[in-house]
Order: C-alpha cells, then sequence, then structure tokens
C-alpha cells in the first residue's frame, strides 16, 4: 500500500468513526435520556400503585367487615324475640338476675322491646363483659339510660334498660 492510500484510509477511518460517534452523540443520546426519564416515571407510578393497593386493601377489609357486621345485625332482626332466651344469655354474666318486661313498641319497621335488668356482678369488670358480649347476641340490643351501681356484702347491684330490637311483624 502506498502512502497516500494509507494517509486515505486513515482519513476515511476517521470520517467514519466520527460519523459513528455523532450519529451516537446525535440520535441514541437523546433517546437514552427520554428512556431513563420514561424508567424513573414508571417507578415512582410503580411506587404509587403500591401504595394505593395499600389503601384501597386497608379500605377494602374495613368494607368487607361493615358487611359482615350488616349481615349479622340483619340476621338477628330477622329473629324473634325470646325473653327466656335472653335471660338463659345473660345467666353467664351476671350472678342474680331479674327480667321485667316495660314495653314493647312497634314502628313501621322494627318493634322495640324495652327490659328492666336487675342483676348481681362480682365485679365493674364482669358488666363490662356483658357489654362486649352485647354485640353476640342472637338479637339486636342496647343498654339506655343511666347505670345504676350500688355495693352490696354479696358484690355489686347493677340496674340498668335494655332495648331489644327485632323486625316487626
Amino acid at each position: 500500500m502506498s502512502k497516500g492510500t494509507s494517509f486515505g484510509f486513515t482519513v476515511l477511518l476517521f470520517l467514519l468513526l466520527s460519523g459513528v460517534v455523532l450519529f451516537g452523540f446525535f440520535v441514541f443520546t437523546p433517546k437514552i435520556k427520554a428512556y431513563r426519564a420514561l424508567s424513573i416515571g414508571i417507578e415512582q407510578t410503580a411506587e404509587d400503585v403500591k401504595s394505593l393497593e395499600k389503601e384501597f386493601d386497608k379500605e377494602y377489609g374495613r368494607l368487607q367487615a361493615l358487611q359482615e357486621k350488616e349481615k349479622k345485625i340483619d340476621i338477628a332482626l330477622h329473629k324473634s324475640f325470646d325473653q327466656k332466651g335472653l335471660e338463659g344469655y345473660l345467666q353467664h354474666y351476671f350472678s342474680a338476675l331479674t327480667l321485667t318486661g316495660i314495653s314493647s313498641t312497634k314502628s313501621n319497621k322494627l318493634q322495640v322491646d324495652t327490659l328492666d335488668v336487675r342483676a348481681k356482678i362480682a365485679s365493674p369488670a364482669e358488666y363490662y363483659r356483658f357489654i362486649d358480649a352485647l354485640n353476640e347476641f342472637d338479637w339486636v340490643g342496647e343498654v339506655v339510660g343511666a347505670l345504676q351501681f350500688k355495693g352490696e356484702a354479696d358484690g355489686i347491684a347493677t340496674h340498668f334498660t335494655l332495648q331489644v330490637y327485632t323486625k316487626a311483624p
């Protein structure tokens, strides 16, 4: 090879490499920058989606709990009220118990039976156990009015009003 051919080959090689470098710089570099920006955006969106999924799962769990509670209430409202059954249920929470029916009122959808409860408990903790168990009643019940507690030699005498809700016949 001659000196001129070798120089021409070197210049051609230099121009070819310069063209590849300039092509890469002007074509590939903006695409790489755009790819990195999109990649960062996707990562941020994925983090947002994960946090939203956690929030959704939490709210969905609450919704399911509320739906389950409503099912229990609906089933409880459709059971007919039995004062003897209630008395048997309450025997587990009180040492002495007297239930007296005060009134029974009907609205267009609900029947409300109001009962006067006089009982003896060993400690206030037993009363709170009863209040917790109120949610497990076969009927929907609620303690209304003022609670009365009076210390006695063999325990604590309590007096309260209990309302039991059922579906009106």
